[in-house]
């Protein structure tokens, strides 16, 4: 094993802890605001995640999945992909809905959209452990058995 393998496994595990870090930190603190103003900085924070997995997912589905797909099986990664796209469309219009809202009167519109974060919750968690799973070095040196292999699927990486 390469020490690219042990690389591109490190640094997908870091952006997932992060955007765990980040949809745990929504989804405990959403439900316990009441203030308007608190209401209305927690939805702020929860439109900033669903950007920043926007532009994982984005990622992902441009060069990741195509290095994958290329060489195994990951059909029921697009599978989840594109229930995860419509939930976050319903996340991102209730939160813009509350921050309209100033956060105000946003009570029952708050508990769905807790609902949603929970869904999403459902979909993303076992979604980034099957990713970790498939890119751990021990499974990635069966699909690329060398650094320049490795480096030849994920060009972006350096």
């Amino acid at each position: 094993m390469s020490r690219f393998h042990q690389y591109y496994f490190d640094h997908l595990v870091a952006i997932h802890n992060a955007l765990r870090n980040e949809l745990k930190s929504c989804t405990r603190t959403l439900p316990t605001v009441t203030q308007p103003a608190s209401i209305k900085t927690s939805l702020q924070k929860v439109l900033q995640f669903c950007r920043h997995l926007q532009g994982h997912h984005d990622l992902e589905e441009a060069v990741v999945f195509p290095a994958f797909a290329a060489v195994t099986d990951i059909s029921h990664w697009s599978n989840s992909h594109e229930v995860l796209e419509n939930t976050l469309d319903r996340i991102r219009k209730l939160a813009q809905q509350g921050i309209d809202q100033d956060g105000k009167g946003f009570e029952s519109e708050k508990e769905k959209l807790v609902e949603e974060l929970q869904s999403l919750s459902d979909i993303v968690l076992p979604h980034l452990s099957d990713e970790e799973y498939l890119s751990n070095p021990a499974e990635t040196i069966k699909m690329w058995p060398t650094e320049k292999d490795m480096r030849r699927a994920f060009p972006w990486m350096g």
